[in-house]
């Protein structure tokens, strides 16, 4: 095979530098499972085959971009954007903006011209306008984010944009990036940085994230998708390990970028038992209209009721009913035998309050022992009472859901039921 002349070499080389992959799809795509990815490695190594499965799993979407030669560039100032929108901050939003117009005085410090950078200035401001917008409307939806960075003259303003605060700030900050470089950084920033449609490396992404990202708050994570060892794909942070509200999260394949999103966390909604109730509730069916302790007005009527230091939960709108004039045994004299009187019984003792109405054939009194106050004074049937419950009212199905129940989980005084064994059925 014959040498090539010197004019041969340059003339393919020539085409070689010209040449434009005619690469199909769109700058940005929606999001999709990131199955895709792994469908893509499914006859590759089985390294890659093992780590695109393990990716799909812990991030089921992905959100592709155009492997033009911007893509590194593309899918870091969209997901920067896509961040301030679902966050739905507009405090933050417009903190952002005016963070991103102050780095303009990076370009004017390198010796940029303000009449050749506000076109993409503007470009930039215009989705922050756009973002803060659908903030004040409420809106989530990222098609019109996804629109903007697929129209080519728009997304080409905002990505040179980025490109010249990169430059700008790597310029500025020469030492700190000059010892991974293998040419000076104004030459490294003129033929990697500056340069149209070519292709973020390592170094260039992290200026990129120090001058332009970090500020905002936002973590930057890129998960590398090669043959190392492991199962998963390596993770590598760009940004200070915080806490942060957003991260920026890219997928990594030799040459190519695109935008991966991690499981969304799960909030467990499983409903709340209350034991307590269920303790005093048998959930017996019993009819509500024919009688309900909480309005019965009957029952609300009973003389001391409601004056009884026991049942004192709440503040009641209805007046407590006047004392009686009859006394009431207490509880524990209910079962008792009932005492044989040679002489009459002494006069009931006399109350400070005013006399009651005078009724027609009052009963006499039931006991001549000292009154007590420790239990609402009303006659018990021992059918129905509980024997570890002394003071409290008959245990009806109605009553036990009631909260002047002792037994209830909602009274002041609430007393469980304790089980004893000598309780147990014989």
């Amino acid at each position: 095979m014959n040498a090539l002349s010197t004019d041969e070499m340059e003339k393919f080389q020539k085409l070689s530098n010209e040449f434009q992959a005619n690469v199909q799809g769109p700058a940005v795509s929606t999001k999709i499972s990131s199955s895709m990815v792994a469908m893509e490695y499914a006859n590759a190594d089985p390294t890659f085959v093992t780590k695109t499965a393990a990716l799909a799993v812990t991030h089921p979407l992905v959100r592709t971009m155009k492997g033009d030669g911007n893509c590194g560039w593309r899918a870091v100032a969209f997901g920067y954007f896509e961040n301030l929108l679902k966050l739905q901050n507009l405090v933050l939003a417009h903190d952002e903006l005016n963070r991103i117009k102050s780095l303009n005085v990076l370009l004017d410090q390198t010796g940029q011209q303000e009449h050749l950078y506000e076109i993409f200035v503007d470009a930039t401001e215009g989705v922050f306008h756009q973002i803060i917008e659908a903030i004040q409307n409420g809106i989530i939806d990222d098609t019109f984010l996804v629109e903007a960075f697929n129209e080519e003259y728009n997304a080409s303003a905002i990505i040179t944009h980025f490109r010249l605060l990169t430059s700008a700030w790597m310029k500025l900050n020469a030492l700190r990036y000059q010892a991974f470089l293998s040419l000076p950084v104004d030459q490294y920033c003129a033929t990697r940085i500056d340069t149209v449609k070519t292709e973020i490396d390592e170094v260039g992404l992290q200026a990129l994230v120090d001058g332009v990202i970090e500020a905002s708050g936002f973590a930057v994570e890129i998960l590398y998708l090669d043959r190392s060892e492991g199962d998963v794909v390596t993770p590598h942070l760009l940004t200070p390990n915080r806490v942060t509200a957003a991260t920026i999260c890219l997928l990594y394949r030799p040459g190519h970028y695109d935008l991966l999103y991690a499981v969304e966390p799960t909030v467990n909604m499983e409903p709340v038992v209350n034991y307590q109730y269920a303790m005093t509730s048998n959930y017996s069916p019993w009819d509500q209209g024919a009688l309900s302790f909480d309005v019965n007005s009957s029952l609300m009527s009973i003389p001391n009721l409601m004056m009884d230091p026991s049942f004192a939960l709440a503040p009641s709108p209805m007046p407590s009913a006047s004392p009686s004039p009859f006394r009431v045994s207490p509880p524990q004299e209910v079962y008792a035998p009932p005492l044989m009187h040679t002489s009459p019984p002494p006069p009931p003792i006399s109350l400070a309050s005013p006399p009651p109405p005078r009724m027609s054939a009052p009963p006499a009194p039931l006991s001549s022992l000292p009154r007590k106050s420790d239990g609402p004074q009303i006659r018990l049937n021992p059918l129905v009472m509980k024997p570890n419950l002394s003071h409290s009212l008959p245990v009806t199905t109605p009553f036990k859901n009631s909260p002047y129940n002792q037994a209830h989980f909602q009274n002041q005084d609430f007393e469980p039921i304790h089980w004893e064994p000598a309780d147990h059925r014989k």
